[in-house]
């Protein structure tokens, strides 16, 4: 790794760091390699990122602010996404462990991504690609919005997409329990759909249809009379 940490960063101060991701808590930015000098070996290096899901953006190593709650409502929305691909075999979708490579230096991990098989010359190069990362960018990126994120952040992520020709983003809030969603990653075409709304799935996902209630309803069982304290006895 020394190799890493020798290399000059682009950015001369941590300002600068905490301004090109948005402003985020420190404590999500890791320390080595030196910001601004990591590579991708270093990303898939578990003894560098440990248990960490992290982003690689510009040479900075970036761990994802995300929760259970966060990830059980990514789990939901694959097992959505998956039950209409049941039926309309139209691509493939991951979850907050798919490595998306935008550019070389710049790795994302969207909560839940979806790709058309049109979208590539080679849909095999989807299904079972060469390397780590996906090297084609996502036709619907997902990200469910964590108390980590600043608008900041978000805002910059929704440019990348952008630049990258991410044909719909959607923004789920569960604090809100809102879905902001941005066709071609655009800022100015913001939709907000709250619990009355139902999203589509456009273009992308012909025929696709979500309830946002749906997204946020409360799945778990009425708590049986008489318990009490928690499963491990613990009171």
């Amino acid at each position: 790794m020394a190799t890493s940490t020798a290399k000059k960063s682009k950015f001369h101060t941590f300002a600068d760091v905490q301004e090109r991701l948005g402003n985020i808590p420190e404590a999500r930015i890791l320390s080595f390699p030196a910001p601004g000098t990591a590579t991708v070996q270093d990303l898939l290096d578990s003894s560098i990122t440990g248990d960490r899901g992290c982003e690689l953006v510009e040479g900075i190593l970036v761990q994802k602010a995300m929760g259970f709650h966060d990830d059980y409502i990514g789990s939901w929305l694959i097992h959505l996404f998956l039950t209409y691909l049941d039926t309309n075999n139209l691509g493939a979708v991951s979850g907050a462990q798919g490595l998306i490579r935008f550019k070389l230096d710049l790795v994302r991990v969207p909560d839940v991504a979806f790709i058309r098989w049109d979208s590539v010359e080679d849909p095999d190069e989807i299904e079972n690609p060469a390397g780590a990362f996906l090297e084609y960018p996502p036709d619907l990126a997902v990200e469910v919005l964590s108390p980590g994120n600043t608008r900041k952040e978000m805002e910059i992520k929704l440019g990348e997409y952008a630049k990258a020709g991410v044909k719909l983003v959607w923004y789920v809030d569960p604090e809100r329990k809102e879905v902001d969603v941005f066709p071609k990653a655009n800022a100015k075409r913001k939709q907000t759909f709250d619990i009355n709304g139902t999203l589509d799935g456009g273009d992308v996902l012909p025929g696709f249809t979500l309830p946002v209630a749906k997204i946020f309803e409360k799945r778990a069982p009425a708590k049986k009379p008489g318990k009490k304290g928690k499963p491990n006895g613990k009171r």
